[in-house]
């Protein structure tokens, strides 16, 4: 399901809010340092560009152009040696205030929001409350706490924790 092990109830909430045409436009996905966040909010930014009847069908040239990182429209933003800095927050904001050219939605990706500054914090909060119908932004941390509350407010949580060993061990013997 979605190219994803484990996050069955991640998966799933994505998956009915994409059936249902009413998916958030703001996510933030918790979880410990390697545990799925920004594997997730990619197969969530295939999700929403693919042109499949049962996107992502991880076979189109969306699917494949975001998971090599050279699609148009899917940008990751991550944290400079001091945090995501203001100026990251206002290239973003300009890049979402563009109509995608390639696929249906934007989809910016934030990696490391707790260590955002409190400027660029602030800038996003913009966009967190009114952002175009054609952009999504997926949000990843590893300690929810640390997120600013006035970001943390304007997004839906999904908290993603490590898998069993089990599974883990499951999904190696297949691979």
């Amino acid at each position: 399901m979605w190219g994803i092990r484990g996050h069955v109830e991640a998966v799933a909430l994505l998956k009915r809010g994409l059936e249902q045409g009413r998916l958030a436009h703001a996510y933030l996905f918790l979880g410990p340092a390697g545990v799925g966040k920004a594997t997730l909010a990619l197969a969530l930014a295939q999700a929403v560009n693919c042109p499949g009847p049962d996107p992502p069908c991880l076979q189109c040239s969306s699917c494949l152009r975001i998971q090599a990182g050279v699609h148009a429209g899917v940008q990751t933003i991550a944290k400079a040696r001091t945090g995501i800095s203001i100026d990251q927050v206002r290239d973003l904001q300009h890049d979402a205030s563009l109509k995608p050219f390639e696929g249906r939605f934007r989809v910016f990706i934030l990696d490391a929001v707790e260590a955002m500054t409190r400027e660029a914090a602030n800038a996003l909060l913009r966009t967190l409350e009114e952002p175009p119908d054609y952009v999504l932004l997926a949000l990843l941390a590893t300690d929810g706490e640390a997120v600013p509350q006035t970001v943390r407010s304007r997004c839906q949580r999904i908290t993603l924790l490590r898998l069993p060993g089990e599974e883990v061990a499951a999904a190696l013997r297949e691979e």
